[in-house]
């Protein structure tokens, strides 16, 4: 029994032996893929070569009227008539209400009435200056007598003229009245109706807005104009002179407005609040297409990025280490691969070379001109040092757009 025992535990130890190493020989045959497990992947890449591309910066603004005002009375009264329609565009002068005037037509004729009888007294006071005045040389009268009779001329000189400033305030408070539009704009709803008792202080009557043109209003941020402020020095950034900047809108609804205007005011200082530098931009509306209060995307262009590189959004990635772009490479055996290059991007411009609107994504490190990217295929690749077959992209010529669009279409 006990011969037994020793022949079967080395027939046990040689058996678990082999069931070893056959288990080792698996693991390191499925850990290591060999090169005919690994296929190629075929991806399109193109060439980095510097270029002048065009620069803009985009921001969210909202769009204010040039001049808005409100429409206050100037006197104390009750509104007879509203001479407007809500809503409408209005010229400069034009009545917008028309208050009850009688108690001012009243006054009016009261302050007449006052300066005719300051008239009659100075008329009265130089008739007895010129009496008196031979009758001192005559000495019928004492010089006093004809002093007293000057003064009283002055004083009634004096009289005329605060009863002419009476009448003058008279016919104001009449003109009054009638309440005009200061300036030509839209014109609000009438904020208070027929019968309404109103005052200076009483709040507004409507308002009114000048919309042609336009305020854009935008913010940047200080982060944003340190950036732009070392790339123009650094020369990465060339920017047109400030008189000649231009701003375009986008709409909510992703048009483009025909019309652009300049920036034509910038604060010296950063918004308290906010931290961001004011900009205000000035845009034509002769349509009034465009309405204060609406939210749109303000864009400045005009500016260029000099030999700068950029690829195509698609081609950057990202990962828990940061973004990084696939580019090709040679492995140890000499395939043809794919690298992995961690990059840090810039602003996204438009393709000059594209009429589709394709977007591109400026490198500011991480790449270097004659780097082949990988712009697409990029799905196919699933670690670094997998091996590839890039080949260039396709030309899109007018006949494969068009019978993509038919196929397209066929498909529906």
């Amino acid at each position: 029994m006990n011969m037994t025992r020793h022949i079967r535990t080395p027939l046990t130890h040689l058996i678990l032996g082999l069931l070893a190493l056959q288990l080792a020989g698996c693991s390191e045959s499925e850990s290591q893929p060999t090169d005919s497990a690994m296929p190629v992947q075929q991806v399109t890449v193109i060439k980095l070569l510097p270029q002048d591309l065009p620069a803009q910066f985009e921001y969210v603004g909202r769009l204010e009227a040039s001049r808005e005002v409100e429409i206050r009375p100037r006197i104390t009264g009750l509104i007879e008539q509203r001479l407007f329609e809500e809503g409408s565009h209005v010229e400069a002068g034009q009545p917008l209400f028309q208050l009850d005037s009688a108690p001012f037509v009243a006054r009016k004729r009261v302050a007449e009435a006052a300066l005719a009888e300051a008239n009659a007294r100075l008329i009265q006071a130089e008739r007895e200056v010129k009496r008196l005045t031979p009758l001192v040389k005559a000495l019928a009268v004492s010089q006093r007598d004809l002093d007293d009779a000057r003064s009283t001329r002055e004083l009634n000189r004096a009289g005329v003229a605060a009863a002419r400033a009476e009448l003058a305030q008279a016919q104001l408070d009449l003109d009054y009245t009638r309440v005009d539009a200061p300036i030509a704009g839209r014109i609000g709803r009438a904020l208070q109706a027929e019968g309404s008792f109103v005052s200076p202080t009483s709040g507004p009557l409507t308002n009114l807005a000048r919309i042609d043109p336009l305020y854009v209003r935008f913010s940047i941020a200080e982060n944003e104009q340190l950036a732009i402020d070392r790339q123009l020095a650094e020369g990465s950034l060339t920017l047109p002179p400030p008189d000649q900047r231009r701003v375009e809108v986008q709409l909510a609804d992703g048009t483009i407005y025909p019309l652009t205007g300049p920036v034509d005011f910038s604060d010296y200082r950063t918004d308290p609040q906010t931290g961001a530098y004011d900009r205000r931009a000035t845009l034509p509306n002769p349509d009034a297409r465009l309405s204060p209060g609406q939210f749109v995307k303000a864009r400045i262009k005009g500016g260029v990025l000099p030999n700068a590189l950029a690829v195509p959004q698609r081609a950057v990635q990202e990962d828990a280490n940061g973004k990084f772009v696939y580019v090709v490479g040679q492995g140890e055996k000499g395939m043809t691969i794919a690298q992995s290059k961690p990059v840090e991007v810039g602003q996204w411009v438009d393709s000059p070379d594209s009429s589709e609107g394709a977007r591109l994504w400026v490198i500011r490190s991480g790449l270097s001109a004659g780097d082949q990217v990988v712009i697409e295929g990029t799905a196919r690749i699933f670690f670094p040092g997998m091996p590839i077959q890039p080949q260039p992209p396709v030309e899109k010529t007018a006949e494969t757009s068009s019978s993509a669009k038919a196929s397209s279409g066929g498909e529906r």
